[in-house]
């Protein structure tokens, strides 16, 4: 496991965009999450904002995709990370896995990239 979940998860602008989140169904959640990656993972300019929200919502996509999550309480608190496990497809995986590849860190995101593949 890796402290990625635990960091780009407790983002001040990442918590935002997971209490929107949990204000939405299901269905709405699983396309927010494959629009801010799609966003994120854009040759576009994206703001500071949208590339952390993009690669909070690529970590979510991993953990749909069986990626271990170490950040308890987060999933605690936004139990929608944990029910919508196995709710991810293709283009979302792929979306998320450009982001996550892209991310200007020093935390090994091959787990969450593995289980993108």
């Amino acid at each position: 496991m890796s402290a990625w979940d635990m960091r780009i998860l407790a983002e001040d602008v990442n918590v935002d965009f997971l209490d929107e989140l949990a204000d939405l169904d299901d269905g709405d959640i699983v396309e927010a999450v494959h629009d801010a990656c799609v966003l994120a993972a854009s040759d576009g300019r994206v703001t500071d904002d949208e590339r952390l929200n993009g690669q909070a919502a690529a970590t979510i996509a991993a953990i749909w995709a069986g990626a271990p999550y170490s950040n308890g309480d987060v999933v605690e608190n936004y139990p929608f990370i944990r029910n919508l496990i196995g709710s991810g497809d293709e283009a979302l995986n792929e979306a998320a896995t450009t982001v996550l590849e892209n991310a200007d860190t020093d935390d090994d995101l091959d787990v969450y990239l593995e289980a993108l593949s």
